[in-house]
């Protein structure tokens, strides 16, 4: 039997036509989960990801909903087709929502509410404060995190990702994030590249967010996850609703671990990862890794050769 971990995407795998073709299929679990969200936060969101506008898409409390909708989707297609269980379970940022739906830790009603509420609140962080997310790719993380500090003095700018090992992402006011990229540049950063996001997540300019969000968690139900999800912020599997509530609150202003939590998945003797949504962002990341196999459900095409894989079984 093949062990495996999902992997769920956060903020920025969202695009005009995500899921076309399973929806061309007429797959009623999609048309129902996306009926379900639109509900909750009374807009048309399939419209929305099938004919745009892109602007409106990438406004964050539209774009986190999108993402988490999609993502719960295609696992919901994949638990009707009766397909294995993976053993753990991890979300990029966002994609944490994602998977404490997914592993039956809180409703996917619940999760709606609160990714709505908080895209809201992180977008109102950028009225009058231009802000910035950027990727900065081949140098350690070290010179990176340092630039942040000398940069901070006055403006914002935070290590906002470790996404690999070659691949950082800061967050921040607009001009302290060029002044940290012109820096890293300098020092031999082979590229950098804005993100398909218009929010300064995890940096410390979050941290008022935080603490609204913090309220929003109180009147939230949400138990032991019936899979095992490693978290962004410490990197640790938690199980008592005040821990996981405590990272979901931390993990506003804090640094997404991910690089180390592919390593804990790797040093479970867990090789295989699929990524669960409407993108390739986190699969992507793993290719360089030849010790990983990197699965991806973006589409029909694929979801159907990922499903057909894992449940005859790599290693049988």
């Amino acid at each position: 039997m093949t062990f495996f971990a999902m992997l769920f995407p956060g903020q920025g795998a969202q695009y005009i036509g995500m899921l076309s073709s399973f929806l061309y299929k007429n797959n009623n679990i999609f048309k129902y989960t996306f009926d379900e969200a639109s509900h909750y936060i009374r807009f048309n969101l399939l419209k929305l990801i099938e004919e745009g506008p892109h602007k409106k898409l990438n406004q964050s409390k539209y774009a986190q909903v999108a993402i988490l909708t999609s993502s719960v989707s295609i696992y919901r297609l994949w638990h009707n087709k009766n397909g294995r269980p993976p053993s753990l379970m991890s979300g990029h940022s966002l994609g944490e929502y994602s998977a404490l739906v997914c592993s039956d830790s809180i409703k996917f009603s619940d999760a709606l509410k609160i990714v709505f509420l908080r895209g809201i609140l992180m977008q109102k962080i950028t009225i009058n404060r231009p802000s910035l997310m950027q990727a900065i790719i081949n140098i350690d993380q070290k010179i990176v995190k340092k630039a942040c500090f000398m940069a901070s003095s006055k403006k914002v700018v935070s290590l906002a990702s470790v996404n690999s090992y070659n691949q950082s992402v800061i967050s921040g006011d607009k001009s302290a994030v060029y002044k940290v990229s012109e820096y890293c540049k300098k020092l031999g950063a082979r590229h950098v590249f804005n993100l398909n996001i218009n929010i300064p997540a995890h940096s410390k300019l979050m941290q008022p967010i935080a603490e609204k969000l913090k309220n929003i968690l109180k009147v939230i139900t949400i138990k032991k996850p019936k899979i095992p999800i490693i978290n962004n912020v410490d990197v640790k599997i938690e199980k008592s609703s005040n821990k996981i509530k405590n990272a979901l609150i931390k993990q506003m202003y804090s640094t997404v671990r991910w690089k180390e939590i592919i390593d804990l998945i790797q040093l479970k003797q867990i090789f295989t990862m699929i990524e669960i949504g409407p993108n390739k962002i986190l699969t992507n990341l793993n290719k360089k890794n030849k010790k990983i196999i990197s699965l991806s459900t973006n589409n029909l095409k694929n979801f159907l050769i990922t499903f057909q894989t894992i449940n005859k079984g790599i290693n049988e």
